[in-house]
């Protein structure tokens, strides 16, 4: 790399300027720069404060392939295959051998029959990334391939429009031009500000109470709570760990947890229903300790855990902007809302909104119309996918008020996961071989921009209808789940890979017999679009090249 060609220039206009350097917006700036835009990529302080996602699942791996293939930036794809990732960033990140869910309740040791465990297949390689090393090498992929940076990555001081674009001053006063901005910095975004700030109420039906931080000391919950009282269970720390609780959660995802790991660190984020848990302390840490006292078995793991960064928390953590595109700018991701950091959504969106931001962008560079009306559709699209994934944290929070209900909403969202994973991997083996994307751009669909299964957004719909009726009080969570599960006993597309619609199946293993199984169904008895998807190819542990 000529670093005496990436550094940006007063005198150059550039098409698109990026603001706040993390992993979407540095995701962004690569694809841009590789389909040859002239992106300028500049740092704000906010970048390196925020909390965001650390945890992947397989749907999330198949969108940074899908990034990879289109856009020609095979470095992506390591994001979704570890293996290919540069030693330092493998090492400081942590391995995703399975999901696990484990409910407790006050006062009483964790029973082993209120516990879900989804373990990843071999072919994938999920992770918990340490994201100032994942976000550092993606600034390195997007300066290879051409983007421009800031000289001592010095940081943003204020944008304003101009006549034919907007123009970026950074903090030693040195401004710079572009034809648009995309704003990624965060809720501290001077355009925001300008716009009066985010919705003075946040339009989600979540509100929760967030506390994050990393620590190392942290135990390992089966060196204390031992494994063999789970016989069907894998170790729990080899994967992602929620410790669940009427009103909340406690995600666990251990970086240190793999013979490579260079790291003693330890993620881990508690959310809270406000209403439930006013009675916790304002300091986060003093909150923390008083959440964790209640729940005997996971007093042991924290006992001797020490914050190694400042804890980050908000009363009430979410937030909404109406208003996303403007003249001349776009507010994208962390701007545009702030929502829990569950069930890997944060990195999956972050990899959703580049893959439909940077073709909009692109053709609007090459036609020199950056209208609004330019940008509605994709800003259109982005406050839907805001919309569903709020919808599916607001249902498991609704779910955490009884393990019968959580049973039942989590088969749901691992199966939502697991066919939009073989969905698009499906349909990006079919643009693959046609060079027609369009099948992956379906920006009016809702948050569902390629084809699922036919009834797949209508269970989630109606699962998500459930638990707001237990909410208002309509429902028992008992009656909830037995009619999740009797949707799911009867939905022609549930797979018999696991038992979906069996309460007392709750360790799901993809073995090779549960494989054959499921293409021996997809052959025979399935809806006929399963014919394409669940194929030999999307099903064994080999992945072909074509794919990645």
């Amino acid at each position: 790399m000529d670093d005496g060609q990436q550094f940006a220039d007063p005198e150059e206009k550039y098409d698109v300027a990026i603001v706040g350097a993390h992993l979407a917006s540095n995701l962004l700036a690569a694809v841009l720069a590789r389909q040859g835009q002239r992106v300028l990529l500049v740092d704000s302080e906010a970048d390196a404060g925020q909390p965001a996602g650390e945890t992947t699942v397989p749907y999330t791996a198949e969108v940074f392939f899908t990034l990879a293939r289109r856009f020609d930036i095979p470095e992506i794809a390591a994001l979704g295959l570890t293996c290919d990732l540069p030693d330092r960033v493998r090492r400081s990140g942590g391995i995703k051998r399975s999901l696990s869910f484990l409910y407790h309740r006050p006062g009483k040791a964790q029973d082993p029959r209120q516990t879900v465990q989804f373990n990843v297949p071999g072919e994938h390689s999920e992770w918990h990334m340490y994201r100032p090393d994942v976000e550092q090498y993606v600034h390195e992929v997007a300066r290879k391939y051409g983007t421009h940076v800031v000289r001592h990555r010095r940081k943003l001081l204020d944008v304003a429009p101009t006549g034919d674009g907007v123009s970026v001053t950074v903090d030693d006063g040195t401004t710079y031009r572009a034809r648009y901005l995309v704003d990624s910095v965060g809720l501290d975004s001077p355009i925001l500000a300008r716009l009066g700030g985010p919705d003075p109420v946040a339009r989600t039906r979540t509100r929760s109470r967030v506390l994050t931080t990393h620590l190392t000391g942290v135990q390992q919950f089966e060196d204390h709570v031992p494994l063999t009282n789970y016989p069907r269970a894998s170790p729990w720390s080899a994967g992602t760990i929620s410790h669940l609780f009427a009103g909340g959660w406690i995600q666990v995802a251990h970086f240190d947890n793999h013979p490579e790991a260079g790291t003693a660190r330890c993620s881990v984020t508690a959310s809270v229903d406000p209403d439930l848990f006013g009675d916790l302390p304002k300091d986060p840490e003093a909150a923390f300790r008083a959440l964790i006292e209640r729940f005997p078995d996971l007093r042991p793991t924290f006992e001797s855990a020490v914050a190694v960064q400042p804890w980050v928390s908000d009363d009430l953590w979410q937030r909404t902007v109406t208003d996303t595109v403007g003249s001349r700018h776009f507010l994208f991701e962390r701007s545009a809302s702030r929502n829990d950091l569950f069930l890997s959504r944060d990195v999956t969106m972050a990899a959703e909104l580049v893959y439909a931001l940077a073709p909009v962008l692109m053709e609007a560079a090459r036609t020199d119309d950056w209208s609004p009306r330019k940008f509605a559709p994709v800003a259109a699209f982005q406050d839907r996918l805001i919309e569903f994934n709020d919808a599916l944290i607001a249902a498991a929070q609704v779910a955490t008020r009884d393990f019968q209900l959580w049973n039942a909403f989590s088969r749901v969202w691992l199966l939502w996961s697991m066919l939009a994973a073989l969905s698009l991997k499906s349909t990006r083996n079919q643009s693959l071989r046609s060079g027609d994307w369009t099948p992956t751009e379906r920006l009016d669909q809702g948050a569902f921009w390629f084809k699922l299964p036919t009834g797949l957004p209508e269970l989630l719909d109606h699962v998500c209808s459930l638990t707001e009726d237990v909410r208002a009080g309509k429902l028992s969570s008992g009656q909830a789940a037995g009619r999740i599960f009797r949707a799911l006993e009867e939905a022609p597309f549930v797979p018999p890979l696991y038992g979906f619609a069996d309460p007392a199946d709750r360790y799901y293993h993809f073995s090779l017999r549960k494989r054959l199984r499921m293409l021996a169904w997809a052959k025979t008895v399935a809806p006929q679009e399963f014919r394409t998807m669940m194929t030999k190819e999307n099903l064994t542990n080999v992945p072909p090249s074509a794919v990645h």
